[in-house]
């Protein structure tokens, strides 16, 4: 049984547009002691040269906090940093010369950078892509720098992680373009997630 260990509240404030109305949306941060399942995660800053992180400024021990806080201890599951790397990849680095091809160009390039057995995520410039806030598919994801805090994180890992898009809206793998409506997995995606985890560290 899943011992709760901090529940905090928070007020998400939510774009709105035109005078719309809406009601505050609210979520708790669970954090438990023994998720029933974990994931090792990689980190990878694409960079176009050197080996490196210059550009970027990150706390990849607040971005684990945060996807387990918010979205995945409350499923029992546990994402635990395994290392961080940069991948030297000019193709990738610079999306912007493959508009209409940025997702076939990310599954091409990271093909030799990923690890069977861990769940790969890829950081990006936000400038360096255009109208795409990040990519999910066979365990791996790319993300922009811009979009790690909100709902686009645990949306690409859905993709990740085999989940197809909802119509739900409060739904995490909604297409709403307000992120933060997007709060929860439904009992269907979460069963296809335990899943795909336990794959990933069969290494399959």
């Amino acid at each position: 049984m899943k011992k709760l260990l901090f529940i905090a509240t928070i007020f998400l404030s939510l774009s709105c547009s035109n005078g719309d109305d809406f009601e505050p949306v609210y979520m708790d941060k669970i954090f438990v002691e023994n998720p029933e399942r974990t994931v090792k995660v990689n980190i990878i800053y694409v960079e176009n040269e050197g080996d490196a992180k210059r550009s970027y400024n990150f706390n990849e021990q607040e971005f684990m906090n945060y996807l387990n806080g918010y979205y995945f201890h409350r499923l029992g599951i546990g994402l635990e940093l395994n290392e961080s790397k940069v991948l030297a990849n000019e193709e990738l680095y610079d999306l912007r010369d493959n508009v209409g091809s940025e997702a076939s160009t990310f599954f091409m390039q990271s093909q030799d950078s990923y690890e069977k057995g861990k769940l790969n995520i890829y950081i990006i410039k936000r400038s360096n892509i255009i109208g795409v806030a990040g990519m999910g598919r066979n365990q791996r994801v790319l993300l922009t720098d811009t979009n790690i805090f909100n709902s686009t994180s645990p949306h690409e890992i859905g993709h990740a992680l085999g989940l197809f898009h909802d119509d739900e809206i409060t739904n995490i793998m909604s297409t709403t373009l307000n992120k933060d409506l997007r709060q929860s997995f439904n009992e269907e995606q979460e069963k296809r997630i335990e899943k795909r985890i336990d794959q990933i560290n069969l290494g399959m």
